[in-house]
C-alpha cells in the first residue's frame, strides 16, 4: 500500500468540514464482529496479542473516526472498514509484520513515507500513532485530510479525485476500484474485492 504514515496530530482529532451526504447508522457490534470475521483475542498461538482487538473493544474507536471525519454514507464506510480489516488480518495486526517493513502501521497499514530516515527512527515515529483512537481512524483521515501540501494543514485526502466520492457513494465496484488504485495506491486483487463486496452486504443489513 502507498498511503502515507504522515497524520497530523493536530488535524486528526478535528472533525473534516461537513460534506452534504446521505447518512447511515453506526456500526453495530454484531456487523462489525461479522466484517472481521469473529477475531477473538487472544489468538491461539499467536505473537502479536498485544495488538489484537476484538469487535467490540474496536467498535467504539471505529464509529468515532467514521463521526469525526464525517463519513457517513454505507459505500464510503465499506470501502475504509474492508480495506482496515483486510490489512490488519480483520484487527489482529497494528504494525507491519510480513516482510516487517519499518515504519508501516495502524489499522491499514500506511506505509512511512519514501525520507531518508534510519529504520529506528520510522518506528519511533510510528509509534506515536499506534494508540486505538488514532489507529482506528486512520483510514477515515487518509481518505478525507492526507496529501496536505501546506506543513501543518490538512489536505483534502482523496476527496477531490474524479468519481471518487461519487462512487463510493453509488456502492459501484468501479468506484471501489478506484479507490483501491487512485486512494489507497494499490492493486485490486480479488481477495481485497470479496472483503468490499462482503462487507458491504453487511452494513447494508444484508447476510454475508
Amino acid at each position: 500500500m502507498q498511503q502515507d504514515l504522515t497524520l497530523n496530530l493536530e488535524t486528526v482529532s478535528t472533525a473534516t468540514k461537513r460534506r452534504k451526504v446521505g447518512n447511515s447508522s453506526e456500526i453495530t457490534l454484531s456487523q462489525l464482529d461479522a466484517v472481521i470475521n469473529g477475531t477473538s483475542c487472544p489468538l491461539k498461538g499467536s505473537q502479536f496479542l498485544d495488538e489484537c482487538r476484538t469487535a467490540a473493544q474496536a467498535l467504539p474507536f471505529v464509529n468515532k473516526g467514521f463521526a469525526d471525519y464525517n463519513i457517513t454514507t454505507v459505500g464510503e464506510k465499506a470501502a475504509l472498514l474492508s480495506l482496515m480489516s483486510f490489512e490488519s488480518g480483520g484487527f489482529q495486526f497494528n504494525i507491519n509484520h510480513f516482510p516487517g517493513n519499518p515504519g508501516q502501521g495502524t489499522r491499514n497499514l500506511m506505509e512511512f513515507p519514501s525520507v531518508n530516515l534510519p529504520d529506528e527512527t520510522k518506528n519511533i515515529i510510528r509509534a506515536v500513532v499506534l494508540g486505538d483512537g488514532l489507529s482506528f481512524a486512520s483510514a477515515m483521515w487518509f481518505y478525507t485530510q492526507s496529501r496536505a501540501t501546506q506543513l501543518g494543514q490538512p489536505g483534502q485526502g482523496c476527496l477531490k479525485l474524479p468519481g471518487m466520492v461519487q462512487g463510493l457513494q453509488a456502492q459501484t465496484q468501479a468506484g471501489w476500484e478506484n479507490y483501491i488504485t487512485n486512494c489507497v495506491g494499490t492493486t485490486v486483487t480479488d481477495e481485497r474485492r470479496k472483503s468490499y463486496l462482503t462487507t458491504l452486504q453487511i452494513l447494508n443489513g444484508n447476510d454475508a
